[in-house]
């Protein structure tokens, strides 16, 4: 990654005395990036970092583009500092949003972003790709939800996302992809907000205990519809919410968060009906 593409947060995690740090560290505004923490009691070596972003929003013409490589066993959750609005668009413009995620052997990540608010006539193109080793481990999240200050019901001009799986840098093994052009609110039948999230495993771990457990945790939220499927080539669990809020997709995405580090640690037990 060169300067001068626009802003860009560009990080890189290598494993040192027994925890992960970061190795390079490059941003520009809006990017802001303060210190990292070590929070997890489970897993003291993984490094919790939080993005933070000057703008505190995404405008009609930004390209935002990320990048974070994670080396060989290390152990990542990377989040930002809470939802950000997507504001209005010139009718010949929509914002970019570029995330290149890197997963060496024997590596975990989460990358939970906060969900994107879409405000009346948002244009949002989201493109998030994940290479991983076959021996790592990885959570993507991504969710948005609508909102119209005026208390009517405007809805966003555009949202178009793509999502792309390699294990080990061979062909996509998934390649998700949605757009939505002007949609007719009803369309959505009283939802307000929605989820994704894509859970990468190794063989290690056992798919059908850890989605009996999803869809038990996840059963439970009230106001939520979710559904959870194998991804192709048994390369782990896809999830897909619907939701009246926010406040259901994100106690999904805690039950989902805390399902993964739970597999990592071999400690998936079916006959547990919710994750502490």
């Amino acid at each position: 990654m060169t300067t001068g593409e626009g802003p860009r947060l560009d990080l890189s995690f290598v494993r040192r005395a027994n925890r992960t740090v970061i190795d390079r560290r490059l941003f520009t505004w809006p990017f802001v990036l303060t210190r990292s923490f070590y929070v997890d009691r489970d897993r003291p070596d993984r490094l919790s970092v939080i993005v933070q972003t000057g703008s505190g929003a995404i405008h009609g013409e930004d390209s935002l583009t990320q990048r974070l490589m994670l080396g060989p066993d290390t152990a990542v959750c990377l989040t930002d500092q809470g939802a950000t609005s997507v504001h209005r668009a010139d009718p010949a413009a929509r914002a970019m949003e570029t995330v290149m995620l890197h997963v060496a052997s024997g590596a975990s990540l989460e990358y939970v972003p906060e969900p994107r608010i879409l405000f009346p006539d948002a244009a949002l193109c989201q493109s998030v790709e994940l290479d991983c080793a076959s021996d790592a481990c990885a959570l993507v999240v991504d969710a948005f939800t609508m909102h119209d200050p005026s208390g009517g019901a405007r809805g966003f001009r555009e949202l178009e996302t793509g999502f792309c799986l390699r294990i080990s840098g061979g062909e996509p093994m998934l390649f998700d992809r949605m757009r939505l052009c002007r949609p007719d609110l009803g369309i959505f039948h009283g939802h307000r907000a929605f989820g994704s999230a894509v859970m990468v495993l190794t063989s290690h771990q056992d798919l059908e205990k850890v989605l009996v457990l999803l869809s038990a945790a996840l059963g439970d939220i009230s106001g939520l519809y979710a559904a959870a499927s194998m991804l192709p080539g048994s390369a782990g669990l896809g999830v897909r919410l619907a939701a009246l809020d926010l406040r259901q997709v994100r106690l999904a995405f805690e039950q989902i968060g805390a399902i993964y580090r739970r597999s990592l640690l071999g400690a998936v037990d079916v006959r547990r009906a919710r994750p502490d």
